[in-house]
């Protein structure tokens, strides 16, 4: 585990929806997450800083859970040719230990 982190990240993959504080959406996709954060890949680029709300559902929950955070880095992805262009890293507004247990049923749930 990198030493800035709290919290263990999960290599796992699930779509959401990022939204602006302005009411803009847009489509991503994680590469990683964690019960402080996550990476996650996107077409369009938010600044450093921005807030936004993550609407995804993990684990098999009946109901999508919508999650504030806030743009702590943003890096030009390496495949430019992929619909991911950049990497976003977001640090959710106050930490979700819940979501552990979550990722863990997702991963379980894609290996077989």
């Amino acid at each position: 585990m990198d030493e800035r982190r709290a919290s263990e990240r999960f290599p796992v993959w699930f779509p959401m929806t990022v939204v602006t504080d302005d009411g803009e959406e847009g489509t991503a996709i994680t590469y990683d997450a964690s019960a402080g954060g996550l990476l996650m890949g996107c077409a369009g680029v938010l600044a450093v800083g921005a807030h936004v709300v993550l609407r995804f559902t993990l684990g098999g929950e009946p109901a999508e859970r919508a999650v504030g955070a806030h743009v702590v880095r943003v890096e030009e992805a390496s495949d430019e040719a992929g619909p991911w262009r950049f990497r976003m890293a977001v640090e959710y507004d106050a930490p979700h230990p819940e979501l552990e247990a979550l990722i863990a049923a997702e991963l379980a749930g894609h290996e077989g």
